[in-house]
């Protein structure tokens, strides 16, 4: 009769564990699995040490809390063979691509259709090289605004011939002075650099001629052209280079998030919003 009472206990035991077994553990639904996104995050070489935490957190988080995998390539210079083998050995729904410098070899990974995921480009820093006007088209890209750089770069101009600053300009035919910054009576303030191996010289002597105290870069060039002018004496300004932009990683990543958590994606060109576009001024 004993047996029979502890048979039967030992039995009761048994069913009231089975009942209680799941109690009080998170477990991930089937539709979640089922449905479970993975990600590629190419990251370039140039990105800044709190960007690449936020890039790291973002990633965490989205496996964490959202049930995404991914995986990661940093510091690259390039798109190289190992982003080649990645495509090419696992399938990935979103891609994303963080880094000026990423971008033409990018275009050329596009072009040779490896992935059937969406590609998203993100520029890092402002675009000096005119490397975001070549963005394969298939891609949903994010820029900084170029007309937001331009109205922030005039409005210093404008301060500064407002001090009645004496200002040589260096461009080319192809980027004229705005008149109201150089009318033609001062078109001897103006150096072309079309084919003129002697701009230099005529940059030095206008410099002297006219006691002026700036130079301005109104088109791109190379540093080793800025670094000339400097050994004038006095102040140059590359305008191309003179704007630098903060972006806030951790709002841009987080709309990624949602974006894809939305099925939101779609290609072509947008400008970072303001949450995202944390400081743009002339350094």
């Amino acid at each position: 009769m004993a047996i029979k009472r502890f048979a039967l206990a030992l039995l009761l035991l048994f069913f009231i564990v089975a009942g209680c077994g799941n109690r009080g553990i998170p477990t991930i639904k089937q539709e979640l699995l089922d449905n479970k996104l993975s990600v590629l995050m190419l990251t370039g070489a140039s990105m800044s040490a709190p960007a690449k935490e936020s890039v790291g957190n973002a990633l965490q988080q989205w496996r964490d809390a959202n049930f995404i995998a991914f995986d990661w390539i940093k510091d690259l210079n390039q798109l190289d063979e190992t982003v080649i083998a990645k495509l090419k050995a696992s399938k990935y729904d979103y891609i994303y691509v963080i880094g000026n410098e990423l971008f033409p070899s990018a275009n050329g990974v596009i072009g040779q259709g490896l992935s059937m995921g969406k590609w998203t480009l993100l520029q890092s820093q402002l675009d000096t090289k005119g490397i975001t006007s070549q963005v394969n088209e298939q891609t949903s890209f994010l820029q900084i605004d170029s007309q937001q750089i331009e109205t922030l770069k005039n409005k210093w101009i404008q301060e500064l011939l407002a001090q009645n600053v004496v200002v040589e300009w260096v461009t080319r035919s192809d980027r004229p002075i705005p008149s109201a910054w150089a009318p033609s009576e001062e078109a001897d303030h103006i150096v072309l650099l079309d084919n003129n191996e002697q701009w230099f010289q005529q940059l030095s002597f206008q410099t002297r001629q006219h006691h002026s105290s700036t130079i301005i870069f109104y088109t791109p060039v190379d540093e080793a052209q800025v670094q000339k002018a400097k050994s004038i004496g006095v102040s140059v300004v590359d305008l191309a280079g003179a704007v630098s932009a903060e972006l806030n990683w951790t709002q841009i990543l987080d709309n990624r998030l949602a974006i894809m958590k939305n099925s939101t994606w779609k290609k072509g060109g947008t400008i970072y919003n303001e949450q995202e576009l944390k400081e743009l001024k002339m350094k």
